[in-house]
């Protein structure tokens, strides 16, 4: 059975910790706008008793992702796979991977876990009347847990899992990888959106075009215990006309960076766009310059909504990634500088 992907709208209601087990979660009861009770299950340990590994952007401003939250139903609703309507913590970068955070599923004191630091979070959300948009997989299957009889979700199905990174997974769940289909927290507050996002230390990263660990990937534990030294790809996504004057098609335009004192050449490489759509290069640059790659409408296309590009070398590798929000596709006629 295909796995139902997407994101639950909904208010958050309480969390009850789970202790002391073999892959202990903090349950979350969230309400959505018919008073139906969600049980988002938000993993905290690993199934090798590792930590679980966190990242908190506050406020997550200028992602593509950002666009879409108002205009989604309350509820469970089946997102596509691009940055748009769901995450992918490598193709749509949220945060930096080496200022990952690790903590324990329980402590003896108040604010020394990553249940107590997720409960904080929720309880300011609920405070400020805000919402939680929750990203994973919806329940298939009836498990009959007492903790869903408590929290009202009397079918058993009214629930979500994996609110985690679903990539870079060797060994036994190397099956469940896939892109754009990474889980995690979205906190609504009146001002500004929260991200709270989760990965198991095991899990590698970069990841290929399909979610598997790429050759050479290092596993999340050490990345954030022996952060790599910055290294910047000597071809890089630089900045883009994604709003041109007049009608998009065959005058957007992509422009390529050298970082190198050498001229660089992309021959056999390509940009993937946010719906897959693939635009095949092939042009030298210069040491230090740019090269300008015209779109002519039949590949890679720049959504003024917003969206992500990926930059890949002849072996398919990821050499960049970037996104840009709505507000800067709004921009008309002017190049737009990608942040990073």
């Amino acid at each position: 059975m295909a796995l139902e992907y997407g994101v639950l709208r909904a208010r958050p209601d309480l969390a009850k910790r789970e202790d002391g087990g073999s892959t202990p979660h903090l349950q979350i009861r969230a309400l959505d706008g018919t008073g139906q009770p969600w049980r988002v299950a938000v993993n905290v340990q690993s199934e090798d008793g590792s930590e679980v590994v966190f990242w908190v952007v506050d406020p997550l401003a200028g992602h593509p992702i950002l666009g879409a939250l108002a205009a989604t139903p309350s509820g469970f609703t089946t997102t596509g796979a691009n940055s748009m309507g769901s995450l992918d913590y490598v193709k749509a970068p949220l945060f930096d991977f080496t200022l990952g955070r690790a903590l324990p599923p329980s402590g003896s004191a108040n604010a020394d876990d990553l249940q107590d630091l997720l409960t904080l979070y929720l309880e300011q959300c609920k405070a400020a009347e805000g919402e939680l948009y929750a990203f994973g997989v919806k329940f298939d299957r009836n498990l009959h847990k007492p903790i869903d009889a408590e929290f009202g979700n009397t079918d058993g199905l009214h629930g979500v899992h994996d609110i985690h990174m679903n990539q870079g997974n060797v060994g036994a769940h190397a099956h469940d990888n896939g892109p754009f289909r990474d889980g995690g927290l979205l906190l609504s507050f009146a001002d500004r959106i929260m991200g709270v996002f989760l990965a198991f230390q095991t899990q590698r990263v970069p990841t290929d075009a399909a979610g598997a660990a790429a050759p050479g990937a290092q596993p999340l534990s050490r990345i954030i215990s022996h952060p790599p030294a910055m290294v910047t790809a000597t071809v890089y996504l630089e900045r883009a006309l994604i709003n041109p004057a007049g009608s998009d098609p065959g005058l957007e335009a992509v422009v390529l960076g050298n970082c190198a004192t050498t001229s660089q050449s992309v021959h056999g490489w390509q940009l993937i766009d946010r719906n897959g759509r693939v635009t095949k290069l092939d042009a030298e640059i210069p040491a230090g310059a740019s090269a300008i790659v015209a779109l002519d409408g039949s590949g890679v296309q720049l959504g003024n909504g917003g969206g992500n590009l990926v930059l890949q070398d002849d072996q398919a590798n990821q050499v960049d990634s970037v996104t840009y929000s709505a507000a800067e596709a709004a921009v008309v006629d002017r190049y737009v500088r990608f942040q990073r």
